[in-house]
């Protein structure tokens, strides 16, 4: 028969979760981790964890930032990197996230892509002083449409409340597929947004370009940002996804909508950029001798 809890060690549960951990509480009453942790849960109290955000070392007892795996990370990571989006390399990264990111309710932030562009999940870890958490994974997808159920990624996955709540804050919450709508911080900063949710969930190819996403108002009020700083609307389509079967929502620009994509490249200083896409603006939009244009020319 499993230990269980007395009426008396119930009632202390909700003031020591705020100075100790399942462990150490476990250990004062004399039962194993396990069964604190799901009394805990029955009673609807918080983790020490959760209401801190940080965990204890088991052996040292030492309190260091959740998801980190020595006293070093957990210093180097800066958690506030988001509490005040004063720089446009920042709304970069949360247009980014916006669209590959994501943000769970145990306060994990992950940014995943194809290893082709491991240099911008590089770049966002070293903004963060999270390079150390870098990880290159072979993922199985499943609920893939793709001939290849492997992929090949970059990722990076931290754990931080402080930096969940303030992407939260910017709209970047748990299962926010359909849901998300445009960052406050896009007004201050579109084009660092606009930047980042392209080389998200974005294409920039030889004759056209696209924003997606699976909400309809995030793509509408993605749109109203595009056509409020250059005078153009992108015409609007819902498609299914070749990759997930799911319909998503396309925004798509062609040669007469360039301007745009000029707008977005205008400034590259203190705004980061996908180099795969930009290298596509750069020979197919910007350069117009490009071997593409000479044989188009020729053919006509």
């Amino acid at each position: 028969m499993k230990p269980i809890l007395t009426p008396e060690q119930e009632s202390k549960l909700e003031a020591l979760t705020e100075n100790y951990s399942d462990h150490e509480i476990a250990q004062m009453f004399g039962v194993k981790a396990p069964t604190i942790r799901a009394r805990r849960i029955k009673l609807g109290i918080s983790s020490y964890t959760q209401k801190t955000g940080q965990m204890k070392d088991k052996s040292t007892g030492q309190s260091r930032r959740r998801g980190t795996h020595t006293q070093f990370n957990s210093d180097s990571l800066k958690v506030n990197y988001f509490s005040e989006i004063d720089l446009p390399e920042k709304a970069y990264w949360i247009g980014m996230l916006a669209t590959d990111g994501c943000v769970s309710e145990n306060s994990r932030i992950q940014l995943s892509l194809d290893y082709k562009d491991h240099a911008t999940v590089y770049a966002f870890a070293k903004a963060l002083g999270a390079v150390h958490f870098l990880k290159e994974r072979t993922v199985i997808n499943s609920g893939s449409l793709a001939a290849s159920k492997q992929s090949h990624r970059s990722v990076l996955r931290i754990t931080s409340q402080q930096m969940a709540l303030d992407l939260m804050r910017e709209g970047i919450t748990p299962r926010k597929t359909k849901t998300i709508q445009i960052s406050p911080c896009a007004s201050k900063y579109p084009q660092a947004y606009l930047r980042g949710y392209l080389d998200g969930d974005g294409g920039v190819y030889k004759t056209n370009f696209i924003f997606c996403s699976g909400s309809e108002l995030c793509i509408d009020q993605v749109r109203a940002l595009i056509n409020s700083h250059t005078g153009h609307l992108l015409y609007k389509k819902s498609q299914t996804s070749k990759d997930t079967g799911r319909n998503v929502w396309v925004l798509q620009g062609v040669r007469s909508n360039q301007p745009i994509l000029d707008w977005l490249y205008k400034d590259l200083e203190g705004i980061p950029f996908m180099e795969r896409k930009y290298s596509v603006f750069l020979r197919y939009w910007l350069e117009r001798t490009s071997s593409y244009w000479k044989d188009r020319k020729s053919s006509n």
